[in-house]
């Protein structure tokens, strides 16, 4: 089988008529969606081919209702994505909806039923391009939280530009902002972490604290705060190392790891943010992990070996 490539092109202008799918991350009750074709026994994500004369959005419609029975919704574009295979590309849109009202699917339709899932599920009818369109939409979902919050941005070398930036809206290519992921490490060697809000992208999963820095802050400031409003908790600064930082496509992503003793009763979680925490050791995240209960960030190998070394904040 040829190599798959998926792309996603926010800021390139891709011809419409190009654009020959559909496909709609769904959700309803806080449950993500996804269906089984009548001939097959994996899932997939709701959508279909554009048909003639047909606007990609009235498709993204008719294949929501087609596919779930959605009656009652709110639809919203994602962005353009590509599938390279053997040469040949083809473009399609990812959206995102919102279910309120679903009917009984037709007995005509090629769905045999659909299921709610709190995360991806494993097995999957596309799996070399449904996972990448997944993580999309969760990103697009979270940046949609708090999408008035502005950001400072900054250049390709990490120098402020002076200039600032609405959250929901995508950075122009070559502008970045300051993100913090936030490790908290108890005398144990475990580590606090939280279960996202089910409103969220990525909902129900275990993560770190984390978030971006909001204009006025810097890496520092932006940490102790991202602490306190997931888990109500005063991460001393002193406590505290930025241990290595990651160039992202649109971000400097600083991890810090904050070596500090916490009773896990005084956590306080926030509504429509934290749905849980709990201290885990890593070998319990990297099983979380092997599971899909735990976002997969790339570098927790050299996190916990840093973690673990001795150093001294």
């Amino acid at each position: 089988m040829s190599e798959i490539i998926v792309k996603f092109h926010k800021n390139e202008k891709i011809a419409d008529e190009l654009l020959a799918f559909a496909v709609i991350m769904s959700r309803h009750d806080n449950k993500w969606i996804f269906c089984r074709h009548r001939n097959r026994d994996t899932y997939e994500i709701p959508g279909g081919h554009r048909e003639p004369g047909e606007s990609i959005d009235d498709t993204a419609k008719r294949e929501l209702w087609k596919e779930t029975g959605a009656t009652e919704f709110s639809i919203e574009p994602v962005c353009v994505y590509s599938v390279t295979q053997g040469g040949e590309t083809s473009y399609g849109k990812l959206y995102f909806a919102e279910i309120r009202k679903l009917d009984l699917l037709s007995s005509e339709s090629e769905i045999a039923e659909i299921y709610f899932f709190d995360i991806q599920p494993s097995r999957l009818t596309y799996p070399l391009i449904q996972p990448a369109l997944y993580k999309k939409a969760q990103i697009w979902l979270s940046l949609q939280s708090a999408k008035d919050e502005m950001w400072d941005v900054y250049d390709t070398n990490r120098k402020p530009t002076g200039r600032t930036h609405r959250r929901a809206n995508p950075l122009p290519p070559g502008d970045y902002h300051i993100a913090v992921h936030v490790w908290l490490q108890n005398s144990n060697g475990e580590f606090l972490i939280t279960k996202r809000a089910p409103n969220k992208g990525f909902p129900n999963m275990w993560e770190c604290t984390g978030g971006a820095a909001i204009a006025g802050d810097d890496s520092t400031s932006a940490a102790i705060r991202e602490v306190k409003e997931e888990t109500g908790l005063d991460a001393n600064p002193e406590s505290g190392i930025c241990l290595f930082t990651l160039q992202r496509e649109d971000d400097f992503c600083d991890i810090w790891l904050f070596r500090q003793d916490f009773d896990i009763r005084d956590v306080i979680l926030q509504e429509f943010e934290t749905a849980d925490a709990k201290y885990a050791t890593a070998d319990e995240i990297r099983r979380m992990i092997s599971n899909g209960e735990f976002i997969a960030f790339d570098y927790l190998d050299t996190l916990f070996e840093q973690s673990f070394s001795g150093g001294t904040p």
